[in-house]
């Protein structure tokens, strides 16, 4: 027996030779990546939880009191089992695809598309920013769009949702009973706080609003944007029409307004003033303050332009960057700068006449900014991603995968260590792939993430998040897997076979300790060598087990006869 283990521990010595080879950081797929079709994360704390979004839910209810069965008739495979709730897999897939396809329809079941989780690499919990109840359930409706963003160290985590639907029985003039779906405002930020839902509110909440959360720090400040003037006067009659029987159309106040709220939301920049905004939130989930931050521009009371900024992170001493309106270097030009909000102040990065626009992703505790910049390079205009020393004054843009491609910082760590995206490679057809980075800006080292984890991963990172200070990175990688139908299951093809798919999983990057980055190319080559110089062991050794097996039996038998 001593051989045959010696001859399988040669060839799997040789069947496994890339796992000899070192990595920096090792692959962790997310387990509530398994829950839907794709899934990416957005942020990660101290303690290694982290904001994941997921796309396409498994297994969504439906609502068959809302369905129109008589529209969908002739759709359907099995029609009076879909009446009753029992769908086959084909049926259920054309009752969902149907209900999408008239998302924001007020006479249609409301299925969000995405939902928030906090999670970890183990465990992960569900967050449901303003989703409604369902009376006869007890359960969440799953109709509310979750925007997970960011988390801070204390677990409270911050982003933006739809308002919860909920039914409005209707008679109208025509004594026909109609089944409305409603909500009362259309999107707003909020925070995660030990399990409840705090809103965010703007300071302009006609029509409901809008506002959205990006970042919140250890103090509980939060970021993000909000609607600060309704500056149509033909938008607010319409919104005093919806209270008055006779001006509205026949249908319920609820509706009119959820029109309007729609409405707000697709025209916002030609109906209302958005700025940037710190909440400050209390431990107890109490909003204590709401700050309107200034615009690197100060318009004059006489003009009539909307403008829009915003502020997407904030750094532990609560200094903010986003972007704002600007003029182009000293003209009148309007175009978008990033933005450093200092209390009552607010500056922008070093530019010069090839930066034509730019914006500020992050910030950390070092007043290390980090963003990209619209800028020219080599006669085109493209995306580079810049770091900004605030307290320097200096603006950075690095060499990224190659000078004629894209590139887009996400965020920083206190340790000066930025992740990313960008234009990775050309492909032989002139298109380009993504993929995601890792600079070390004290150090000056820029890395291409896939170059850091094991070679012939199945996993390819094409976008970086968000990397905490022991360096752990959140990112979205791609994989080839299965098919699976809407209730998460395997498909098959008609010979039992998997079908398979490529689609986007949430994961984390662990360090590891003492890596270092594989050489893939002399790992392939390394393995080819081998392969061929042990080519005749391979032969060999299953000749000598066959030989050692053959005497053995000689030997039982010889002893079995001389028994007889």
């Amino acid at each position: 027996m001593k051989k045959i283990s010696l001859a399988l521990v040669v060839s799997c010595s040789i069947l496994f030779v890339s796992n000899s080879n070192a990595a920096q950081y090792k692959v962790v797929v997310l387990p509530v990546a398994a829950l839907g079709d794709n899934s990416y994360p957005s942020d990660i704390n101290s303690v290694g939880e982290i904001t994941v979004n997921l796309i396409n839910k498994y297994s969504p209810a439906i609502d068959i009191a809302l369905l129109d069965f008589d529209t969908i008739a002739d759709f359907l495979t099995d029609l009076e089992s879909a009446k009753v709730g029992d769908f086959s897999d084909e049926d259920y897939a054309t009752v969902y695809s149907y209900i999408q396809a008239n998302a924001e329809n007020q006479l249609f079941q409301q299925i969000t598309s995405q939902n928030g989780f906090i999670a970890t690499e183990s465990d992960s919990e569900q967050v449901y920013g303003f989703d409604s109840i369902d009376s006869l359930t007890d359960e969440y409706t799953n109709s509310a769009y979750v925007n997970l963003r960011a988390i801070n160290d204390f677990g409270y985590a911050v982003g933006v949702s739809y308002d919860g639907f909920y039914k409005v029985d209707y008679i109208n003039q025509d004594i026909d009973e109609i089944t409305y779906v409603v909500n009362d405002f259309y999107v707003r930020g909020f925070a995660a706080i030990d399990g409840e839902s705090v809103p965010l509110p703007p300071p302009e909440t006609s029509a409901g609003g809008l506002s959205d959360a990006y970042d919140i720090n250890n103090s509980n400040q939060i970021v993000g944007y909000g609607t600060t003037e309704l500056v149509s006067d033909t938008f607010a009659q319409s919104i005093e029409d919806c209270s008055d029987e006779e001006s509205r159309a026949d249908v319920p106040q609820e509706s009119c307004l959820r029109s309007l709220s729609i409405q707000l939301n697709a025209s916002a920049s030609s109906l209302v003033q958005r700025r940037g905004i710190i909440w400050q939130v209390d431990e107890r989930g109490n909003v204590t303050d709401t700050f309107v931050l200034p615009m690197l521009i100060t318009p004059d009371s006489s003009d009539t332009t909307i403008y829009s900024s915003t502020a997407v992170a904030i750094n532990d001493f609560g200094i903010a960057v986003g972007q704002s309106p600007d003029y182009y270097l000293d003209s009148t030009s309007l175009t978008t700068s990033a933005a450093i909000y200092n209390d009552d102040q607010v500056t922008t990065i070093n530019e010069d006449e090839l930066v034509y626009s730019s914006t500020a992703t992050d910030i950390n505790n070092d007043n290390i900014v980090v963003g990209n910049a619209s800028k020219a390079v080599n006669g085109s205009i493209l995306n580079k991603f810049f770091v900004h020393d605030m307290d320097a004054d200096l603006t950075e843009y690095p060499d990224d995968f190659y000078t004629e491609g894209n590139s887009y910082a996400t965020g920083i760590n206190n340790q000066n260590m930025v992740v990313g995206y960008g234009d990775s490679e050309l492909t032989t057809s002139g298109t380009s792939r993504t993929g995601a980075f890792l600079y070390d800006y004290r150090n000056d080292i820029f890395n291409q993430i896939n170059t850091l984890i094991e070679c012939n991963s199945q996993y390819n990172i094409v976008e970086a998040h968000a990397i905490n200070d022991d360096n752990v990175i959140v990112a979205t990688a791609t994989v080839t897997e299965a098919v699976r139908n809407l209730s998460g299951e395997i498909v098959y093809d008609e010979y039992g076979a998997e079908t398979t798919t490529t689609h986007y999983v949430a994961v984390q990057l662990e360090p590891i300790s003492g890596g270092s980055i594989d050489n893939c190319d002399a790992l392939e080559a390394d393995v080819l060598r081998q392969g061929g110089s042990v080519f005749w062991l391979l032969v060999i050794v299953p000749v000598g087990l066959l030989r050692l097996i053959s005497r053995d039996k000689s030997r039982a038998t010889d002893i079995v006869f001389f028994r007889h």
